[in-house]
């Protein structure tokens, strides 16, 4: 079996790049209008993740010196234990800009928990950090599954799914800056081998939230798709799994324009502060569903 990183470096023709042990100067290339954080202090990427991509500190589950991986999007997939998932990273390492011309890619992958295997979608890269601008095809989806080791970023991947101890670098708080993340609705989770390029990373907008009584206009995104059936059958799906988590909540979907394409986000409201909407997000991600609390 081959191992899952080998992959990817041969996809990326960077083995030197990626592999862990390397250390590589963040200042950007130069004469590249791509920025990189100024250190690799897990303070500094935060601010940097915020700042100049779409992706949330909440959403990492690795940092190498290579890139960022973030979970995205997860559906679990039942027995054997599972789930479909959409990694996003952005690069930390300039030669992987220099060289294959691309600053962020996306994996759709398929977890199996048991069997600590992976199967990977297609993947796709993306001129900017944008994960829409210049996609392309670095490599197609792969029928088999693989086996990364634990210390891997798909490693990472699979112990942020897989294993309720596991703790994501950036979570807490610790690393929250003043600036506001940029909005980035979730892909709808699809089947690797179905994969489509990932969807556009909107810009900030203002949310239709419906709360329930005098609650906290707070709610907990699960989810998004361009698809309203699917983000109501996600949020049915919830119900039906967790309805002790979300007794005397409202579960609805709110419809925005982003961009000019409409965005259906999957939301739990009826909050009475944003300290329970938070505890319910880390209990839903406890059992493998990605959230975050939007206000």
């Amino acid at each position: 079996m081959i191992d899952s990183d080998r992959r990817l470096s041969a996809a990326l023709g960077l083995a030197a790049a990626l592999a862990l042990s390397a250390t590589v100067a963040p200042a950007a290339a130069e004469g590249s209008a791509i920025n990189y954080p100024p250190s690799r202090s897990l303070a500094d990427v935060a601010a940097w993740l915020q700042r100049d991509t779409p992706i949330s500190p909440a959403q990492v589950v690795d940092i190498s010196p290579s890139a960022v991986a973030a979970v995205v999007a997860v559906t679990p997939t039942g027995e054997p234990r599972g789930f479909l998932a959409t990694i996003d990273y952005e690069a930390m390492n300039p030669e992987i800009e220099s060289h294959d011309g691309i600053a962020s890619w996306s994996i759709p992958v398929q977890v199996d928990c048991d069997r600590r295997a992976v199967r990977l979608g297609m993947m796709t890269g993306f001129r900017s950090r944008d994960l829409q601008s210049d996609p392309k095809v670095l490599r197609p989806a792969d029928a088999n599954f693989v086996t990364p080791t634990p210390s891997a970023p798909l490693g990472s991947v699979i112990r942020a799914l897989c294993d309720r101890d596991f703790r994501r670098p950036l979570m807490g708080g610790r690393f929250r800056t003043a600036s506001k993340a940029p909005d980035k609705a979730a892909k709808s989770p699809v089947a690797p081998a179905d994969a489509p390029a990932p969807a556009a990373a909107p810009k900030p907008a203002k949310p239709v939230v419906k709360t329930a009584g005098t609650g906290s206009a707070v709610s907990v995104q699960v989810g998004a798709s361009s698809s309203l059936p699917d983000a109501q059958d996600l949020l049915a799906r919830l119900r039906k799994k967790s309805p002790a988590l979300l007794a005397g909540l409202t579960t609805d979907v709110a419809t925005v324009e982003v961009e000019g394409k409409t965005v259906n986000r999957a939301l739990i409201s009826g909050f009475a502060t944003a300290v329970e909407a938070a505890q319910l997000c880390e209990k839903l991600k406890a059992g493998g569903q990605a959230c975050f609390v939007r206000r």
